[in-house]
């Protein structure tokens, strides 16, 4: 066999290689990096997936899910890297991908310097935070949500008003605070790993103040929103804990300070599975058409078997819509 022969069958098996890991990293759609526009409310970059399975004969959803880094850090490369890695190889790519619908990741940071707060979390100090660029990052996703959807309509991709959220442990906590102050905003909501607690719908139990993101007693205070206990209690809500997971960060000063986390003890308890059981039984009690699930086998991480289950829970949402 000739070199010339031998050099062509190589580049054709190399090929092959690089093709089958275009597919098998779902690099089936186009990313595109949207820079940040404070004149639009954003002060930040975001990603938005547009997979090849989305179907323009028809309207569609906008699926979200804020970043989640893992880690402290200043240097906004590395949370853009990580924004990055979400988008196009993580959960919600997948379902992006499965349901045939885009999807939006925004890059905002999660300081070392300012460590207390925890904004992929979008906890109670986020909300407070007055220092650019991570002023309101709740509203500025809102203005990156405006932002995509604009796009899309303008290139004949129509996306309905309210959007899909999805998120897993600090996104997942995220996705859930985020609902409970825009639910007029969002179709359905879907989140894994949040510590087996969930913002609680309610200003106080038996005389205690359920200050956010424990309640929402005083979210009209810090964020100057009013809560809308319909709106919330009529989003279809998925929540899911791995009965294996212990990553629990109640005894973290980022993720809780310590009146958050002793009033957490006194109405939810500080067992993750406690707390579990009686966040389920007060949505329960006020009527929140949430479901919860627990995964056994499972640590904090996601299955297969957990993303079926979102595309299935968020496909009942679409089909819906359709009707």
């Amino acid at each position: 066999m000739k070199k010339r022969d031998i050099f062509f069958i190589i580049a054709a098996f190399l090929l092959v290689i690089l093709f089958l890991a275009y597919r098998i990293t779902g690099i089936d759609g186009r990313i595109i990096k949207v820079g940040a526009a404070s004149d639009k409310g954003f002060n930040t970059e975001y990603y938005l997936f547009i997979p090849d399975t989305l179907d323009v004969s028809d309207s569609t959803f906008l699926l979200v899910e804020p970043n989640n880094t893992g880690f402290v850090d200043d240097r906004h490369k590395e949370h853009k890297k990580a924004a990055y890695k979400t988008i196009r190889f993580g959960q919600s790519s997948q379902i992006a991908r499965k349901l045939g619908i885009p999807l939006l990741v925004p890059c905002f940071d999660r300081p070392k310097e300012d460590w207390q707060i925890y904004t992929h979390a979008l906890d109670r100090d986020t909300l407070l935070w007055e220092k650019y660029p991570l002023v309101r990052i709740d509203k500025q996703l809102n203005c990156m949500i405006d932002d995509a959807k604009a796009y899309l309509n303008s290139h004949n991709i129509h996306v309905k008003d309210k959007v899909l959220l999805n998120g897993f442990s600090a996104s997942g906590s995220f996705v859930n605070r985020f609902t409970a102050l825009y639910p007029e905003r969002v179709a359905a909501v879907a989140a894994g790993g949040i510590n087996s607690m969930v913002i609680l719908p309610l200003e106080n139990i038996k005389g205690n103040e359920l200050v956010y993101p424990i309640g929402i007693s005083d979210i009209k205070q810090i964020a100057g929103l009013d809560f809308n206990p319909s709106a919330y209690a009529s989003v279809p809500q998925y929540y899911y804990m791995g009965a294996d997971d212990k990553n629990d960060t109640l005894p973290f000063d980022d993720a809780f300070s310590p009146m958050e986390r002793e009033l957490i003890i006194k109405v939810l308890g500080e067992d993750m599975s406690v707390r579990w059981e009686n966040c389920e039984k007060l949505y329960k009690s006020q009527n929140v058409r949430a479901r919860f699930h627990t995964y056994h086998g499972v640590g904090h991480g996601t299955t297969p078997e957990i993303n079926g289950d979102i595309v299935s829970f968020f496909t009942q949402v679409i089909d819906e819509y359709k009707k």
